[in-house]
């Protein structure tokens, strides 16, 4: 093997990229000096497509050393990403976390934030399981306090026992983050992940999801966005208040015609024809992720149709009972 480069060396441990003379493949090698052997030992038995592999276990002289598949691509501290790739990106951690809480006992991870995930060709890779643990009922609490700062829950320092809900808290700060490049505001959060947010990160750990299941299910159930009532930003919400009312202008003035002879029905019938265009260009993924394999355009144009014949054949049922 050779050295390629020393990515981290301290107290605690030395990182070491390195690579094979002969097939010239790339490993990450970690000596430890602080270490759970049986915790490492459990990882390297996982079969998990969002961990590394872990290929070597081996004890010398107090130390531990380690090797691990070498990982492409970058961490998450160094990445602009869309609300979909937040979404998929949770979906992905809370399934690997949802492994490593089933064991028994439990790992708890203890240190998820930005830099200790890679993000590459839309799939993710958490690392660095220098504090993680396993939970021991026997305790109340830590007996080291450990973690990083803004992703760290309340447990971690010393007030109770990391458990489940430790990651789930750092779960809502790294989305939090990644949404708002933030981890105290929330400006720019779409209000139904805002509340995930909210619910993940409470003081009380007895009071954020119960488990990563829970809360992935909460985050891959996409809003129904009314223009102008819950859009996702304060933007938005002003662009769909204007062309709102614009929207209402242009009906004040229409005149009664055929097939709808009553001026106020015809008038509400256009503007519920135009509101819902705005609703269905706010609600396009939803609509969307159904039908995948057809264009957004052509599958846009087909819906507007049928709520169009809906619409004026209801409108005109509506007309000839007054």
């Amino acid at each position: 093997m050779k050295t390629l480069q020393i990515i981290k060396q301290d107290n605690d441990k030395t990182i070491s990229l390195i690579e094979h003379e002969t097939t010239h493949t790339k490993y990450i090698q970690k000596e430890l000096n602080y270490y759970d052997k049986i915790l490492y030992q459990t990882l390297q038995k996982i079969k998990n497509p969002y961990l590394p592999k872990i290929f070597v276990v081996q004890e010398n002289d107090n130390q531990l050393t380690l090797l691990e598949e070498y990982i492409e691509g970058n961490t998450l501290d160094q990445q602009i990403l869309s609300k979909e790739d937040v979404r998929n990106i949770m979906h992905q951690l809370c399934e690997c976390l949802d492994t490593l809480h089933k064991l028994n006992p439990p790992i708890i991870h203890r240190d998820i934030k930005p830099e200790n995930i890679i993000y590459h060709n839309n799939k993710v890779t958490l690392l660095d399981f220098g504090i993680a643990r396993f939970l021991d009922s026997r305790k109340s609490k830590d007996t080291l306090i450990l973690g990083s700062v803004g992703y760290a829950a309340p447990e971690q320092f010393g007030f109770q026992q990391s458990n489940p809900q430790t990651d789930i808290y750092a779960l809502g700060k790294l989305m939090n983050y990644l949404l708002n490049g933030s981890l105290e505001h929330q400006n720019n959060i779409p209000f139904d992940l805002k509340q995930i947010i909210l619910k993940a990160t409470q003081l009380d750990y007895k009071n954020r999801y119960k488990s990563v299941k829970e809360m992935d299910l909460a985050i891959q159930q996409k809003q129904v966005i009314i223009p102008a009532i819950n859009n996702d930003t304060f933007k938005s919400k002003m662009i769909s208040l204007a062309w709102i009312a614009f929207m209402f202008m242009v009906t004040v003035d229409m005149q009664p015609g055929d097939p709808i002879k009553n001026s106020t029905i015809n008038k509400i019938s256009c503007f519920t024809f135009m509101y819902f265009g705005l609703f269905l260009y706010y609600n396009k993924n939803l609509f969307h992720k159904h039908f995948t394999k057809i264009p957004w355009f052509i599958l846009y144009f087909i819906i507007y149709f049928i709520f169009t014949i809906i619409n004026i054949e209801f409108f005109v049922w509506i007309d000839s009972l007054i």
